[in-house]
């Protein structure tokens, strides 16, 4: 079990310093665009990528998950041709895939513009878009690539480039006057030149994927995996992560998707940090019984212990974020943030649905999603309506909880997996306590005493969780090992 700690350990720090990048790069990337482009054209050009991407969810269906799925399953086995055989089977598929939306996007960005936003300036933006849809569903099925060979150092490499390519790139096209045109041709350029740089990486690293022999595969087991995800992350695509953006741009306007993108792309920086479901999927694939639950309920404890304290933590300094990070005109996407946080709480329960992928059970990921999707919807709605840009943020929060718990559920009756409740009553009572503390400690002038909070409000936490028995001297030993620093710990102990 310390081996397989080690080999998670190493892939998460990989993965890890690419969420870091990525959370990092794309929070100043935001920042920044947020600021030259002001809140109606930052709008229209989140509102055009929510539109990417709610295609783009047609140009994968569920493919770079289910060639993660079963080219480490061959790997896992020793069986370079048939994990070569499950590749090429995918990428052809891959290939038609992405080709049919991006043109579609392309041919119907005028029609979308002028009758579904009602606002003909977007006709380029979508236009460039379906370019960049193109290239940016190969960059993904790459990088999946790389995900099911565990070799997650080629992950952060993807995203430095991406990362800093865009930040080099876009602000220099908008200062030359090409405003959200010229930050969508540098987003399809940066994505370019990140998928070359990949693709080399690959070919170079792992010719046996496209060069050889390929042998006869079970294309009907492939197709009923690849089925049932095609539904969630069909739904989950459309109605999780862009539905929001898009209704509000539809009953709002492109300013409060402007708000409301703000808010939620400094959450989405922090709920990567507690989030290891990519490293894990190739992993639980390969691991069963005993060990599964072990693995599960470990890092399911570890990630609870970021995540409660993170999503507090961040809601407490909501006003003093938004303010410093995007300026004055921003101030009102301080309400949906404090709601968005809630989201970044609950993202240890992703596991759930990387559970059942990782053991060819993805039907029930799939119906929850559906279930969610559609509420979701009729919660956009409604609340939009009645609560503008706090309604969206109501609606997203909702209905992630309701599948959460739901998967979780289903996880302890179909699996027999659930986490020890101490993982999350500990972590949330610590929390809360740490809430408590900054409430009453008065608001930062400088960005030295922001920090100096932050570092007292952790103090706080890690105290109350060891006083708690939530952080006990078997962690410490445990990840002692994982670091190779076990007799060094010994030997203190005896001291």
């Amino acid at each position: 079990m310390v081996e397989l700690a080690k080999k998670v350990l190493k892939n998460t720090l990989f993965n890890s310093s690419s969420i870091i990048v990525r959370g990092v790069g794309g929070l100043i990337f935001s920042i920044v665009l947020a600021r030259l482009l002001h809140p109606e054209l930052f709008g229209m050009y989140h509102l055009s990528l929510s539109v990417a991407f709610i295609l783009l969810t047609f140009t994968d269906l569920g493919v770079n998950r289910t060639m993660v799925r079963y080219v480490s399953y061959a790997l896992g086995k020793g069986d370079r041709t048939l994990a070569r055989s499950f590749f090429r089977y995918l990428l052809k598929i891959k290939f038609l895939l992405a080709f049919f939306p991006s043109v579609a996007l392309i041919l119907l960005a005028e029609p979308l513009a002028t009758y579904v936003f009602h606002e003909s300036k977007l006709t380029l933006p979508l236009r460039i878009t379906g370019v960049f849809l193109f290239f940016f569903s190969f960059l993904d099925f790459v990088s999946a690539a790389f995900e099911s060979l565990q070799e997650f150092k080629y992950v952060a490499v993807k995203q430095l480039a991406y990362e800093g390519l865009r930040l080099i790139i876009i602000p220099l096209l908008v200062l030359f006057g090409y405003s959200v045109y010229g930050a969508l041709a540098g987003l399809t350029i940066a994505v370019i030149f990140t998928l070359l740089i990949l693709l080399i990486s690959l070919l170079k690293k792992h010719p046996y994927l496209f060069k050889g022999n390929v042998v006869g595969i079970d294309k009907r087991r492939i197709l009923r995996f690849l089925g049932y995800l095609t539904f969630s992350t069909l739904i989950a695509g459309l109605f999780f992560h862009h539905i929001d953006a898009v209704m509000l741009g539809i009953l709002m306007t492109p300013k409060d998707v402007g708000y409301y993108r703000a808010a939620f792309n400094v959450v989405v920086a922090f709920m990567g940090l507690v989030s290891a479901t990519t490293v894990l999927f190739p992993v639980f694939t390969q691991l069963e019984g005993a060990e599964l639950k072990n693995a599960f309920r470990k890092t399911f404890r570890y990630l609870s212990m970021l995540a409660f304290p993170c999503a507090f933590g961040l809601a407490s300094i909501a006003n003093p974020v938004i303010r410093v990070v995007y300026g004055e005109e921003y101030l009102p996407a301080i309400l949906p943030f404090y709601v968005l946080c809630l989201i970044i709480a609950i993202t240890p329960m992703d596991f759930f649905g990387t559970l059942f992928g990782a053991k060819e059970k993805p039907e029930y990921p799939a119906v929850v999603t559906i279930i969610a999707s559609l509420a979701n919807v009729i919660l956009n709605y409604v609340f939009i309506l009645n609560f503008g840009v706090v309604g969206a943020a109501i609606a997203t929060v909702s209905v992630r909880y309701f599948a959460a718990l739901s998967l979780a559920l289903l996880s302890k009756r179909v699996l027999g997996i659930l986490p020890d409740m101490d993982a999350v009553y500990k972590p949330l009572f610590s929390s809360l306590i740490m809430l408590a503390f900054l409430y009453f400690l008065p608001e930062p002038v400088t960005i030295l005493d922001g920090l100096m909070k932050i570092i007292a409000a952790a103090i706080v936490y890690i105290l109350t969780m060891f006083l708690i028995k939530g952080i006990n001297k078997e962690d410490v030993r445990y990840f002692s090992t994982i670091f190779g620093q076990e007799k060094r710990l010994e030997k203190l102990y005896k001291w």
